[in-house]
């Protein structure tokens, strides 16, 4: 494949996208998982804690850079970086794109490490948005999420979902049905009665344990694939907690909404040992937490991460907020995003 020199004129580049909370319904959006539970649905946010990609003009060759790790890479165009470490789902993703000389590629995620958020996949996200700018490749938001979905997969070598991606892609509150051969996903804007409601009563705070996703995925996913009754059984039950959630947002009961985020979490952190650390049950079981917070749940996978949940009232943040820091989690402000932005030709200040 030939090289593609890139003239400076047309950068810089930068692209931003939000990462998510998962109200209910995760592991749901990952195959084959929602064929063989009927009336799948994943509900998420997209949120305002982002991850950045930025192009730059560079002499030469071509350059990575990572501002969280401190740590880039040089290599002959962009198909030349190490396809391990660190960088490794970066460099998998610019491989989908015909090599290109004469740019450095700078990347952040605002996210905390191992936060469950879906801070890289919303990385990989921002990356393909750049590099369309760059190419002036242009393709529908589903045919990135799917690519996107591969692209993580093939690296990570394990079964992964497509729900960061889109809530990436499109920004908002998601209800997500995932059906064979294709999804449907609808979409409520942050500025909506909904996504003001959601806005007003939602929390975010991290744990200071980082998720770890993939060991905890993959032990509730092979018993559902081995047709394990006990395991359909729960994600049956996850998935009508999700349906319930998606009516309620939709509705703007934050009250129905925020008991349908606790029961599908009840049910997910009996899947499989360590998807609630025992440091978050506790603060979780606090009566003052309790009385003050509608539901409750870990992101992602869980086994750490961030926790989100519903207030009672919005009067009552300071205090959820005073109390998760009392025990050692960092809040968040939560506000919702409206999706991806991409800019060209000129530096953010």
């Amino acid at each position: 494949m030939p090289r593609r020199t890139t003239p400076a004129a047309s950068l810089p580049i930068r692209a931003t996208v939000p990462n998510r909370v998962d109200l209910a319904g995760g592991t749901l959006d990952i195959y084959p998982v929602y064929l063989l539970v009927p009336g799948s649905i994943t509900v998420n946010a997209a949120i305002d804690i982002r991850s950045c990609v930025e192009v730059l003009p560079a002499s030469g060759a071509a350059r990575i850079f990572s501002e969280n790790f401190s740590l880039g890479a040089k290599g002959p165009d962009t198909h030349g970086f190490p396809a391990g470490g660190k960088l490794g789902l970066l460099a998998a993703a610019l491989r989908f794109y015909p090599p290109v000389t004469g740019v450095e590629l700078r990347f952040r995620n605002e996210a905390p490490m191992g936060s469950g958020i879906g801070a890289s996949s919303s990385l990989l996200v921002s990356t393909m948005l750049a590099m369309d700018a760059l190419l002036g490749m242009r393709r529908r938001w589903e045919e990135t999420a799917r690519a996107a979905m591969e692209i993580e997969a093939e690296h990570l070598r394990c079964l992964t979902g497509r729900q960061d991606h889109i809530a990436a892609l499109r920004g908002g509150i998601q209800g997500i049905r995932f059906l064979p051969g294709r999804l449907e996903a609808e979409r409520l804007r942050p500025g909506s009665e909904a996504g003001r409601k959601l806005a007003s009563h939602g929390f975010i705070a991290g744990t200071g344990q980082a998720h770890r996703s993939a060991d905890v995925n993959w032990r509730m996913i092979r018993g559902a694939i081995e047709g394990d009754g006990k395991i359909l059984r729960k994600f049956r039950g996850i998935a009508a907690a999700a349906r319930d959630a998606w009516d309620a947002v939709r509705a703007g009961d934050i009250e129905v909404a925020g008991r349908a985020v606790g029961r599908e979490w009840a049910i997910r952190k009996t899947l499989a040992a360590g998807v609630s650390p025992a440091r978050v049950e506790k603060v979780f079981a606090l009566r003052d937490f309790r009385k003050r917070v509608l539901g409750a749940k870990l992101c992602g996978a869980g086994g750490g991460g961030m926790a989100f949940g519903l207030l009672r009232a919005p009067e009552e943040r300071e205090e959820v907020d005073a109390l998760l820091a009392r025990e050692g989690f960092t809040p968040f402000p939560f506000r919702l995003s409206a999706g991806p932005r991409v800019e060209e030709g000129r530096r953010e200040a």
